[in-house]
């Protein structure tokens, strides 16, 4: 039986653990530079969790403010908005804004940070995976043992933001989904 502590001496460990444990279910591997750079991202958010947070300024004005600012700001709002469409999308759920929104912003900031540096290659390929590397940081901050939401209710939240993560719970859980009309579970 496996136990529920982790073993881990740093949450760099932590984290590289979770992402590689992640990755061996997953068809397409990451390169080691994404990666190495989810892992860093994850560790630099668990330290300082104040940084995605509400009392943060708006992702939109703060990205606005980055394209002026440069690299450094421009690569914040990316990290900030992968962040918060792979850990915490729910908590677009009362606002106006939604994940596909936020995804927008964070592919669009890292992009901008590859088009001003092209030898930074792995904000292309940041851009390119967002959705993907949304989803796996999901994984990797979310407790192994949690309980199962109602199937409704990851249901609801398929139809209203499109994840791509609730849509492989409910085929995992026998529903076949159709985005353009009714659903039926089998």
């Amino acid at each position: 039986m496996d136990s529920p502590i982790s073993h881990e001496t740093s949450l760099e460990a932590f984290f590289f653990a979770r992402v590689e444990e992640i990755q061996s279910r997953r068809e397409s591997p990451l390169s080691p530079e994404i990666e190495a750079y989810v892992v860093h991202m994850l560790t630099d958010f668990a330290r300082r969790p104040a940084v995605a947070g509400r009392t943060s300024a708006p992702l939109a004005l703060q990205y606005l403010s980055a394209r002026e600012r440069g690299t450094k700001a421009l690569r914040a709002v990316g990290d900030r908005a992968l962040y918060i469409a792979g850990a915490v999308p729910r908590s677009l759920d009362r606002t106006p804004v939604n994940v596909r929104y936020v995804r927008g912003i964070g592919e669009a900031a890292y992009r901008q940070v590859h088009e001003n540096h092209p030898r930074l290659a792995v904000f292309a390929e940041l851009a390119d995976d967002f959705e993907a590397l949304a989803e796996l940081v999901g994984d990797a901050v979310e407790p192994e043992d949690q309980s199962p939401e109602s199937l409704l209710d990851v249901y609801e939240r398929w139809r209203s933001h499109g994840e791509s993560r609730d849509a492989r719970r409910l085929v995992e859980a026998g529903v076949l989904l159709d985005p353009d009309g009714s659903d039926q579970i089998q």
